[in-house]
């Protein structure tokens, strides 16, 4: 599975170079002092191709990090760059872009430095552990030396500067920030005669600070960078928070200081000098070709441009158009900054990018997160967004918001502006009646409103609890709270819950209900049944091996006088039988079909995600309605059939073994199957999905008749260890003797309908080339195919690009280290070097630890339990303890390549998995964990090391807090004696 490929020598070459904006040295009028002078360091990113940016001073060429230099997923592809202010610019795409210089060249900053650079951001960053997202630096923020400027929360500029004993920060004002959509132009500067820092945005003054008596201390030993803060937190073991997003052209630094007639005349000059003297509007629209190649990345169904998205939500139809818009990190493909993403079809499957719709904002409910609404159209003015504003000043840090489109203004009905209403809609207050407690007030979200009869209904996600004081004592369980309004502003009267599951008899809906709906279900052809369906997502306080895996429901009746939802069936049901199916939501058609969206988790680690670029997508939205024996109808929207493009198979009335001979002339990861086969007898029937010629990979989709069950086997998915597997299932009973399915299949992505009542939603994600093939089989009896047919699908955005880059097939003319993956149970093939953290007890097959998550430990089919070695033992000293544990010494063979998963503490010098040299124990390569339990995969490339003697050392001699190592799945080539 992994790429083994060698560092590449990157060519320092640049081309397309254009003529960069004028510095004209000048000098300040005022005392006498000293203006800016020519620069010591220059970017103008007028590059067009290659991984490296000029800087102009010095000639050299300073690297350009970007994920896709190397990739995992896809063909190798370079920095984005756009058009610039003038000439080109470097687009920072906020979790992955950084350039890093040895300094800003020969500056003293002693006699005053000023730094100027033209930004457009796209997006904000929430101000992570309160560091700024930073434009350019060179600091150290522990010594309080060096220099930084950036931006904090809602794009305020600030610059600072250290002088050893202090880090002096000026600020821009709250209502002059770096606007995003739009060019601005930023100046700091350092005025040592005035004891002064200042900050100025478009040639106009923002900000002043007063420095000390003294001479600020560079920070020579840290690198400059440009894009990413000095000092980054790291997000989840694994993203650099406080990095820039957005365009940036002609970065300069210079000695000497700026004052206003300067600052205001060089802005001047600058605008002067430019095409039409207008600074130019910046291409800052995501583009989707950065993904091209991608194996996995689906292409017939909703996903945003880039990066980071959970549940679609909010859709709305107007004006000929269906709206949808979902949860969006635009800042990187994982979960923060929550955002509005949108959406707009003629058809709910072909869709079209719009701009974010609602961001955090310091004046909204939500300067925390935007978190997941709905939306309802309230009559001429259009939709108007229902959504839940984080706001972590409050007490139970969420409650509703509104916002509305400007379509009154403008008559645009793509919807693409919306304004936030200051005010909230409804909030939770303590000690709010419900049931047999009060709601529980921090957990206060989702709202879903509808309007009916001159009526506005909003359910809102909660939980019942008790509470002593500010303390839960119990939790009863999961509900919908019901709010009534005669308008969306309101005011909404609270009518108590609509409905909840009591924890000690019905667990599986949590203890708070996330994402409720409620809608009607109609008949066959669309008829009145009176009967809705309410679906939620469970919620747990703490970890939960079944969070964010399954969508539960009830049919029944919603009482209007009551304000109550009466269910026909006691226990919940499960919606779809994967784990990928979550985030509900829904809205009725035009035409009277309730529709439901979802977001279908792609269950990938957090390394997988920062090497792919882009976290999960939204599942097809399917139509729901009641069968005439009262139970749920389930298939996709008819408008899927609109993205068939060629029929690749069109098989009648023949049997199992022919209509598999046919098929193997069909191959595909894009495709739309359809099938009702008789089973006559047979005990079992078969369909192999993304299978190559041997089976080797393969995805089996069967229902077994004895059973009455429908089951997904991913056990041979994917050759690649740190892929999730497993089987799902559920039963479902045949159609009339029949079995009718419907696949759709998109790269990653699969969706399987069964006898028009059940699904299974999943992903799958081989890593050869040829797992393109289908295969029907059935086991027992004469099944017969009365129907199979088999469409190309069509991309929902544009034409879909095939894949184009797959993992190089592992040695095979090697052995494998001894009990690699402890698949023993217990150290065999080890030794226990020293101390006593390592034992035989730290093997272990658990899947999280317990207060937070999954380790994602590797799953093989020599080890399908997934064991792995935990170096947090309780019985043994947890993290106080120490020791060493070895392997067995091998010959270094094949590739030279060895890869293992590690997590636990970060310190490379007493935590560490090492590949170590037997003759004279020199450590070849390590690499430590990233304070996070959950793994990922480091790769040594030891190729130079090829015939030599090594063993693997896992070394702890760490403790304190995080002082302990985990290893898994080490793969070392050894060679055959």
């Amino acid at each position: 599975m992994r790429r083994r490929t060698a560092l590449r020598v990157v060519s320092a070459a640049v081309g397309g170079a254009v003529a960069p904006l004028s510095f004209a040295p000048a000098l300040a009028a005022a005392g006498g002092r000293s203006g800016p002078q020519q620069p010591t360091a220059r970017w103008d990113f007028d590059e067009r191709t290659g991984t490296v940016a000029l800087e102009a001073v010095s000639g050299s060429a300073t690297p350009v990090d970007y994920v896709f230099n190397n990739a995992r997923y896809k063909p190798d592809s370079d920095p984005v760059r756009r058009r610039g202010v003038r000439g080109r610019a470097l687009y920072f795409d906020g979790y992955s872009t950084v350039v890093t210089a040895e300094g800003p060249g020969k500056l003293d900053i002693a006699g005053g430095m000023t730094v100027d650079v033209w930004i457009a951001p796209y997006a904000y960053e929430h101000g992570i552990d309160g560091k700024p997202q930073a434009l350019v630096n060179q600091h150290d923020p522990g010594a309080r030396t060096g220099f930084l400027l950036g931006l904090r929360r809602f794009g305020q500029i600030v610059f600072q500067l250290g002088f050893g004993t202090d880090l002096i920060e000026v600020k821009g004002a709250l209502d002059r920030p770096a606007a995003k959509g739009r060019w601005n132009h930023v100046a700091a500067t350092y005025d040592p005669a005035a004891h002064q820092l200042r900050l100025y945005l478009d040639g106009r003054l923002i900000g002043t600070a007063t420095t000390p008596d003294k001479a600020p201390e560079p920070a020579p030993g840290e690198p400059l960078l440009i894009g990413r803060h000095n000092g980054p937190t790291l997000l989840n073991g694994e993203f650099h928070a406080n990095m820039y997003m957005g365009l940036m052209d002609s970065l300069v630094i210079r000695p000497g200081a700026l004052d206003d007639a300067t600052a205001q005349r060089e802005h001047a000059e600058k605008v002067a000098a430019l095409p039409g003297h207008r600074v130019p509007r910046p291409d800052l629209a995501p583009h989707r070709t950065r993904f091209d190649g991608d194996r996995h990345r689906p292409q017939f169904h909703m996903l945003p441009p880039w990066h980071w998205m959970n549940e679609p939500h909010a859709p709305v139809y107007f004006k000929g158009k269906y709206h949808i818009f979902y949860q969006h990190d635009p800042l990187g493909p994982f979960w923060g900054q929550i955002h509005w993403g949108h959406a707009v079809s003629t058809d709910m499957v072909h869709w079209r990018d719009l701009p974010v719709a609602l961001a955090p904002a310091a004046d909204s409910v939500g300067p925390d997160g935007i978190w997941s609404g709905s939306a309802c159209v309230d009559g001429d003015r259009g939709p108007v967004l229902f959504f839940t504003g984080g706001d972590d000043r409050l007490p139970y840090r969420q409650r509703t918001g509104l916002a509305v489109s400007t379509y009154q203004a403008d008559g645009d009905t793509d919807l693409p502006t919306w304004t936030m209403r200051s005010e909230p809609v409804t909030e939770a207050p303590a000690n709010l009646p419900a049931g047999p407690g009060t709601a529980w007030a921090e957990n206060f979200r989702d709202p879903f409103v509808w309007e009916e009869d001159g009526v506005w209904y909003q359910l809102v996600g909660s939980g019942i609890v008790d509470y002593d004081g500010a303390q839960v004592t119990r939790k009863h369980g999961g509900t919908a709270l019901l709010y009534t309004a005669r308008r969306p502003e309101g005011p909404w009267t609270y009518r108590g819950p609509l409905h909840w599951n009591d924890l000690a008899t019905t667990p599986e809906p949590g203890e708070v209900w996330e994402l409720p709906v409620l809608l009607p279900l109609p008949g066959p052809r669309g008829r009145r049944t009176g009967k809705h369906i309410l679906l939620i997502c469970p919620w747990w306080e703490g970890f939960n091996p079944n969070a964010v895996k399954h969508t539960y429901y009830w049919i029944g009746t919603f009482d209007k006088r009551e304000h109550r939802f009466v269910p026909d069936h006691d226990e919940p049901r499960e919606f779809d039988f994967g784990e990928h199916f979550t985030g509900p939501s829904g809205f009725v058609t035009p035409d009277g079909r309730s529709v439901v969206f979802s977001i279908t988790q792609d269950r990938r680690t957090e390394q997988q995600h920062a090497q792919s670029g882009w976290a999960h997508n939204a599942g097809m939205p399917v139509s729901l309605s009641l069968r005439r024996d009262g139970t749920l109808a389930v298939e996709p929207i008819a408008e899927a059939a609109g993205l068939r493009g060629t029929r690749l198979a069109h098989i009648r009335q023949t049997s199992v073994a022919e209509a598999n001979r046919r098929l193997a002339r069909v191959s595909g990861d894009l495709l739309d199957i359809s099938a009702v086969i008789e089973p006559r007898g047979a005990r079992t029937i078969t369909l192999a999905v993304r299978a190559d010629a041997d089976g080797t990979e393969e995805t089996l989709l069967t229902y077994d008749t004895a059973e009455r069950r429908f089951l997904i086997d991913r056990s041979r998915s994917s050759l690649d260890p740190d892929v999730r597997k497993g089987v799902h299932g559920g039963s479902v009973d045949l159609d009339e003797g029949r079995l009718t399915l419907r696949v759709l299949l998109d790269r990653s992505m699969l969706e399987a309908y069964v006898n028009g009542t059940n699904s299974i939603t999943s992903r799958v994600y081989p890593t050869l080339e040829d797992a393109t093939g289908l295969r029907l089989t059935s086991e027992g009896g004469s099944a017969r195919v009365v129907s199979l047919d088999v469409w190309r699908m069509n991309g929902a955005y544009d034409t879909p690009t095939a894949p184009a880059t797959y993992d190089p097939p592992r040695p095979t003319d090697v052995d494998a280290l001894p009990n690699h993956d402890f698949a023993t149970g217990d150290l065999t093939g080890w030794a226990v070097v020293s101390g006593t953290t390592f034992s035989d007890a730290n093997v272990t097959t658990r899947t999280d630890w317990g207060w937070g998550g999954p380790f994602y430990q590797a799953e093989t089919e020599g080890d399908p339990a997934g064991h792995h070695l935990w170096g947090f033992n309780p019985a043994g000293g947890g993290d106080g303890a120490t020791g060493v544990l070895r392997s067995t010494t091998v010959v270094l063979g094949g590739d030279g390549v060895i890869d293992l998963l590690v997590s636990g503490g970060n310190d490379p010098d007493r935590l560490y998995a090492a590949a170590v040299r037997a003759d004279d124990g020199k450590v070849l390569a390590k690499a430590t964990g990233r304070s996070t339990e959950q793994y990922r995969r480091v790769v040594f490339d030891l190729s130079a090391h090829i015939g030599e003697r090594i063993y693997i050392e896992v070394v702890d001699r760490a403790d304190g807090g995080w002082g302990h190592i985990n290893v898994a799945d080490v793969n070392v080539p050894v060679r055959r004696s």
